[in-house]
């Protein structure tokens, strides 16, 4: 434990209030110094402080004379007998003329100035009874005699880590946690969580990501107790979700980074996060793919974590087919495919489309970096589609009439898309006539759909005259296509042909 600096900020007249309670304390210790002795929690041959409190003994002679406690206050190589004195002597004078005031933790605490011992053993003799401050009594012993102190309703030295159970649940539940049954455990998994374990206890402190809150409760653990290293009983960890197949998913923090964290310069969610961005970078560089999806981790199972996946089947064929035979690791908060798929769009975007289509799709389709994964997907794969149908109908270029480009705009829609691409082709090529929207309208009943169009009475028997030799057509390959198309011409009376 870092030795507490305190600051003297010069005295003042005492306060009825302060002086009465530091009376009062002062007599408490007059009648038996052993307030201010440890209980014994170790296996020390001998006690440390037999000498400090047989010199205190020897101050029974003088308790009632302020005097010779003053004096007794300036002699002697022990500060704990010093301190002791210059604080009894209050309570033998019955009085406090000044207060002194130091500051201790960003607060002024008041003491009375007595004798040549150090301000901080001053303070922490007076305020004995306070779990954090009198540890400042101690602070020098524990150092030089490689003892652990601990302070909480009782005050507990051992000459090695052997944390009472009681100090741990008491710090804990200084922090800001509270968990089921007052445990030290908030039950959850998550992607990653914080553990702190003390090893002298056996017990495990454990907080998930989602609990996890802007302190440090390793600070709020070493916070009373006084030690050469407060940080010798503790083990922190990060266990996560983020590990390949076969290993155990937990990183042990370095000591130097525990050391911040203790500090407090580091909080619990920063500590959680920095580990999880870590594993994280470390899995994708990896040559195994690893596939997480919320708080499931599995391991190389594609299908596995594809089946655990919401979301649509473009979706979920397009992952399917990048991610088979690779060794890309995909780590979600989710359980959604559209995020898997967001995660590596960037930078991936053309080696999805092109495995979900064809290498000659994905040249085609332009950058789609920054475009919806769904809705590119959808597009390539309909520009596919429509390739391998265009490439099998003849083209009848500059021959086409206006009917003719029409009913191939529309023929050629629904032969790649069904009834919805033929929609979205009606809502791009807009009939201008009556008899070409009688000619759309007969498309649209051949798929099943009503028409976009109101018609009279004799536009719609005239469409629905048009509509088996649309139904031909759409049925028609090769060159059967170009009869099929001038024989529709030849029902609606346009004149072209092809």
């Amino acid at each position: 434990m870092a030795k507490r600096k305190v600051r003297f900020r010069g005295v003042k007249h005492t306060p009825k209030r302060l002086e009465s309670d530091l009376l009062q304390k002062s007599k408490d210790l007059l009648d038996e110094p052993g307030l201010l002795r440890p209980k014994c929690a170790g296996t020390c041959r001998k006690c440390h402080f037999d000498k400090p409190f047989a010199r205190i003994g020897k101050l029974e002679r003088i308790k009632d004379d302020p005097d010779a406690l003053v004096k007794a206050s300036s002699k002697g190589p022990c500060d704990i007998t010093k301190a002791y004195a210059a604080t009894a002597s209050l309570g033998a004078a019955g009085e406090i003329p000044y207060l002194a005031t130091a500051k201790l933790g960003g607060e002024d605490v008041s003491f009375a100035k007595r004798g040549s011992v150090g301000n901080d053993k001053l303070i922490g003799c007076q305020y004995y009874n306070d779990p954090r401050i009198r540890l400042l009594l101690y602070n020098d012993m524990a150092r030089k005699k490689n003892l652990h102190i601990y302070s909480f309703d009782d005050l507990v030295c051992s000459n090695s880590a052997n944390m009472p159970e009681d100090y741990l649940y008491d710090a804990f539940w200084d922090t800001p946690y509270e968990f089921p049954d007052d445990g030290l455990a908030c039950g959850h998994e998550g992607q990653g969580s914080l553990v702190i374990a003390v090893k002298s206890l056996g017990e495990d402190i454990s907080i998930c990501r989602n609990c996890a809150k802007e302190v440090s409760t390793l600070q709020f653990l070493i916070s009373r107790i006084s030690a050469r290293d407060p940080l010798d009983d503790f083990d922190v960890s990060v266990r996560h979700k983020f590990h390949s197949a076969g290993d155990e998913g937990r990183e042990t923090i370095p000591p130097e980074r525990i050391r911040e964290y203790a500090a407090g310069r580091i909080t619990d969610t920063a500590l959680i996060d920095s580990v999880l961005k870590d594993m994280a970078g470390t899995l994708k560089k990896g040559d195994v793919a690893t596939f997480v999806s919320g708080n499931r981790n599995h391991g190389s199972d594609l299908n596995g974590f594809l089946e655990s996946l919401r979301g649509s089947d473009v979706e979920k064929d397009a992952l399917k087919a990048y991610l088979s035979g690779r060794n890309d690791s995909v780590i979600i908060k989710s359980d959604r495919a559209s995020e898997a798929l967001t995660s590596l769009w960037p930078d991936q975007w053309k080696e999805i489309i092109s495995a979900y289509t064809s290498q000659t799709t994905a040249d085609a389709v332009g950058d789609q970096s920054r475009s919806n994964p769904a809705q590119a997907l959808t597009g390539a794969k309909r520009l596919m589609m429509s390739k391998d149908v265009i490439d099998g109908l003849p083209d009848f270029g500059k021959r086409a009439g206006p009917m003719t480009r029409l009913a191939d705009a529309y023929a050629k829609a629904a032969k790649v898309g069904g009834a919805e691409m033929l929609s979205e082709e009606m809502d791009r090529t807009i009939p201008r006539d009556n008899k070409a929207k009688a000619l759309a309208s007969a498309f649209g009943t051949s798929l099943g759909t009503d028409g976009k169009w109101k018609l009279s009475k004799e536009d719609a028997e005239f469409s629905d005259f048009l509509v088996p030799f649309v139904k031909e057509l759409l049925d028609a390959d090769g060159e059967s296509y170009r009869d099929k198309m001038n024989t529709l011409m030849t029902a609606t009376g346009s004149g072209e042909k092809v």
